[in-house]
């Protein structure tokens, strides 16, 4: 039932009295229960047919609805739409109405109490009130708009003893028996060409949730932007939209149902992808999240993934970062693998299940192949972004995970391991991110608890190593690196030194010095730190020697190893760089 307040008809009308001389001074102070309604009355009594009696209206006004009642939302006009004169019996009494904007009521009812609703129950946007136990009299009903700049807009009252009614004949929504905007294209499966892209104007003037029964979202036109007539396959089928502003896609299928999304392919952009689709026509609607001007956009229409990039993970493919051997109660425990996590997939659409999350590579990052025992397995990934995991094990079945490793860290635990290959691959939460990160095999635990956060250069060098003697050649060896890792280099290292690393080293360099001193140096657009264990064993490390790229200088160098590792300054300072070593100064 809706809000009643205590202001009486009485006390209304003697306030009314007195402004009945100016009609725009009543609009914009109070509703005149005297006044003529503008869509005139109705007399009926319990029992009464049809069932619903239903007046057109128009639904609207000046006044604000708060000014009967606190609790009264929108806006009305000074008369009512309509009065009713209702002679009470033992069933209850339901006034609604349905608009194509969202419509509240306000109706005073024969004791002259107010009484407001917005969003009746079961009936979405269209307001309704229901009277158990309803008085004999006068209703006076008013049909207003949510918000102030609706206009006028055509509705449909409603008066029954049954129930609510959303039926509103004047409704205009989206049509997909209507020409399409953009044209249509007959495709097959396996079509050419892939993706096929149309240029359209997102927006338009109609509530999406109005013509789909509340799935979709934003604002389109009434006919399709485009149509596509498909003879299917074994393949999916992707409808996806670019454009600079929030864009919304509804799709109608061959069945008459609608898929919708805002979001799903990335960065504002909508995407709809559609499994095992049906052969027939399909009506887009390319839409505008909020009302506004028609924007320019692009359709995207593919069997390969949104935007026509391939929106899959392929464990045929070849991982990354390597693959390794393990058996069952295999040593060192954790095994240890320094990557990038990040990619441009959509791990959910990827995989088709929803609890995996992030963005990953087509690609596995790594591969595990594991002859299982008594233990239990756990793959686990740490990083100073917040970072997902998403496991292909040998069944072939998926397993994902965000944050049950802790601070969110992600880790996936098979309970009595299968044998076989375990494809891996470590996601972002954006698809533009690119975050290092340290990826844990083991048999004890999550590795991030298990690790010591030291350096440790008797791990394998993420990107190599090599031996240089005085007067090599090139000059500089280059080594194409990123920067970062999980690991504070300060309290790892030495007290001197600054910046996230690796545990692993980046580089390792196998010197044999001639007359020249060494020359260590990174070229980054980032903020970069160095972090050096030379062949004494010692700790050398450096910030800024040119700018924010960081520099090291050994005079009179020691032959051995170099352990380089390839810094961030700050936890989000994670990207590519270049390690340079020379025997030439920098400057």
């Amino acid at each position: 039932m809706g809000h009643i307040s205590n202001l009486t008809r009485t006390a209304s009308t003697l306030a009314l009295g007195i402004a009945l001389a100016s009609t725009a001074l009543s609009a914009a102070t109070a509703q005149d229960v005297a006044a003529p309604p503008a869509y005139g009355s109705s007399n009926l009594s319990a029992g009464f047919a049809p069932d619903p009696t239903s007046i057109a209206v128009q639904a609207g006004g000046a006044a604000a609805a708060y000014r009967v009642d606190d609790y009264c939302s929108g806006y009305i006009s000074h008369m009512p739409s309509h009065n009713l004169y209702y002679e009470a019996g033992s069933y209850d009494l339901f006034i609604s109405a349905a608009s194509d904007v969202d419509a509240v009521l306000v109706v005073n009812t024969p004791d002259g109490e107010w009484h407001c609703n917005d969003d009746g129950d079961g009936i979405g946007l269209n307001p309704g009130i229901e009277f158990s136990d309803p008085q004999s009299g006068l209703y006076n009903i008013w049909v207003g708009t949510l918000g102030s700049g609706s206009g006028y807009e055509p509705a449909m009252l409603h008066i029954s003893e049954l129930e609510f009614s959303q039926d509103n004949p004047y409704s205009v929504s989206i049509d997909g028996a209507m020409v399409p905007q953009h044209g249509s294209q007959r495709l097959r499966a396996g079509f050419v060409d892939d993706p096929r892209t149309v240029s359209v104007l997102a927006g338009g003037e109609l509530d999406l949730s109005r013509g789909t029964d509340g799935y979709c979202y934003g604002y389109a036109g009434q006919a399709p932007d485009f149509a596509v007539d498909y003879s299917a396959g074994s393949l999916d089928l992707y409808f996806s939209m670019e454009a600079d502003v929030d864009t919304t896609l509804a799709v109608q299928l061959p069945d008459g149902s609608f898929v919708c999304d805002d979001d799903s392919a990335q960065n504002l952009n909508p995407g709809v992808q559609i499994s095992d689709p049906q052969s027939g026509r399909y009506s887009v609607w390319a839409g505008r999240y909020s009302e506004g001007s028609e924007e320019a956009a692009m359709l995207y229409v593919s069997e390969l993934g949104f935007l026509g990039s391939e929106n899959r993970l392929d464990p045929g493919m070849d991982p990354t970062y390597g693959q390794v051997n393990l058996s069952d109660g295999f040593t060192p425990d954790p095994y240890q693998v320094s990557l990038d996590a990040g990619g441009d997939v959509d791990a959910s659409s990827a995989t088709q299940d929803w609890s995996c999350r992030g963005y990953v590579a087509m690609a596995p990052d790594y591969r595990l192949n594991y002859s299982a025992g008594d233990f239990d397995l756990y793959l686990s990934a740490m990083s100073q972004r917040d970072i997902t995991l998403v496991v292909n094990a040998p069944d072939g079945s998926w397993h994902c995970d965000d944050d049950t490793a802790g601070d969110l860290n992600p880790g996936v635990m098979f309970d009595s391991p299968q044998s076989g290959q375990y494809d891996i691959w470590v996601g972002t939460f954006g698809s533009a991110d690119i975050a290092p990160a340290e990826l844990f095999i083991s048999e004890l635990g999550w590795g991030g608890d298990l690790t010591t956060g030291e350096l440790d250069y008797s791990l394998p060098p993420n990107y190599g190593s090599v031996f240089l003697s005085g007067g090599f050649v090139p000059d500089p060896h280059v080594v194409d690196v990123q920067t970062g890792g999980s690991v504070l280099a300060e309290e790892a290292a030495d007290y001197s030194c600054t910046g996230y690393v690796s545990e692993a080293p980046d580089f390792e360099l196998e010197f044999e010095p001639g007359t020249l001193d060494l020359h260590i140096y990174v070229e980054s657009d980032l903020d970069t730190t160095l972090v050096v264990n030379d062949p004494n064993g010692d700790w050398v490390c450096n910030d800024d020697d040119d700018g924010l790229d960081a520099g090291l200088t050994f005079d009179n160098p020691e032959p051995g190893l170099y352990h380089i590792w390839v810094g961030a300054y700050g936890d989000d300072d994670f990207g590519p760089a270049q390690l340079n070593i020379s025997e030439l100064p920098r400057y």
